[in-house]
């Protein structure tokens, strides 16, 4: 007798003589159960759930990527572009769950072994390796953004910015509250010695203010001062700045309608790199992005001749 064979008579078998739902089959649920929350318990309080950076609405860098049980989905998206993402997003996914929703009526004999069930056995299998091949492409695919160290300074700042609830009165490029001054427009206007002593007392340097005092320690102060200047174009840059991106980047990049197109349009660039992003990736391109085909200006313009370009560049679409 095959091992098949065998199979099926221990299952007719033990079908025949059968247990009671109450106690044996509620024991197994209840004892698997127990077991898989056990773990799930262990992992929470031994490993805890691995978190990103603090969200930053005015960062455009920022790569997103879902957790591993949902990059299947997030690499389907990439063939179902434009008006079609709502496909892979909403139809298919409804299409599958209301299949397995349907199986039970579908497929309504006795048999269990999954030889016995080779229609559905295969769509199953196949419908499994689709999402694994999905899932290792979409934790292989390539990041739309280069990623860009950030200064923990910065980052310390921001935090205080967010546990300080500043957003209520204070607006970053347009978000936030109307009661003070736009802090990225702030960030050009005002240096970061008059900034350090605003933040440690309003009312002192700035009679009549409404901005409370916040009894801040000097470490907090520096950090907020380098969040609020983090926000800001750099400051202003010369006449000379405009010449200097005509003879050196406008045969690639267009400008406001003038220019090449090898290279993306600049004119709303602004609005997407801060200063220091652009200071770096005009000295050299491929310590921020591997993938770049532009030339490094680093030996060709001067350091005075980058930091105009860069402050040029963060005004585009402001």
């Amino acid at each position: 007798m095959s091992w098949h064979a065998a199979y099926r008579e221990r299952y007719a078998r033990l079908k025949h003589d059968g247990k009671s739902f109450f106690p044996y089959t509620v024991f197994k649920d209840t004892l698997a159960i127990t077991v898989i929350f056990a773990v799930l318990a262990a992992l929470a309080w031994r490993v805890g759930a691995g978190l990103e950076d603090l969200a930053d609405p005015t960062d455009n860098t920022y790569n997103p990527r879902p957790e591993w049980y949902f990059l299947f989905l997030f690499q389907a998206l990439k063939f179902f572009p434009g008006s079609l993402e709502a496909v892979a997003a909403v139809v298919m996914p409804g299409v599958v769950f209301g299949l397995l929703a349907l199986l039970p009526f579908l497929d309504r004999g006795p048999e269990r072994h999954p030889l016995d069930r080779p229609l559905v056995t295969g769509l199953g299998l196949a419908a499994l390796m689709g999402v694994a091949w999905l899932t290792w492409r979409g934790a292989h695919s390539p990041l739309l953004n280069p990623i860009v160290e950030k200064d923990p300074v910065v980052m310390a700042g921001q935090r205080l910015y967010l546990d300080l609830r500043c957003a209520y009165c204070h607006a970053i490029r347009g978000r936030g509250g109307r009661v003070g001054p736009d802090l990225s427009k702030a960030a050009d206007i005002e240096s970061s010695e008059w900034m350090a002593k605003h933040f440690k007392d309003p009312q002192a340097l700035t009679p009549g203010s409404v901005m409370p005092k916040l009894d801040l320690l000097d470490d907090e102060v520096l950090a907020l001062v380098a969040y609020v200047k983090s926000l800001g174009t750099g400051g202003a840059f010369t006449a000379e700045a405009p010449r200097v991106f005509a003879d050196n980047c406008a045969a690639c990049h267009v400008l406001h309608g003038q220019g090449g197109d090898t290279g993306p349009d600049l004119s709303l660039i602004g609005a997407a790199r801060d200063p220091a992003f652009l200071r770096r990736y005009i000295t050299d391109p491929s310590k921020v992005n591997a993938d770049s085909t532009m030339p490094g200006f680093g030996g060709q313009l001067t350091d005075i001749q980058i930091e105009d370009l860069a402050r040029f560049l963060a005004h585009q679409g402001r």
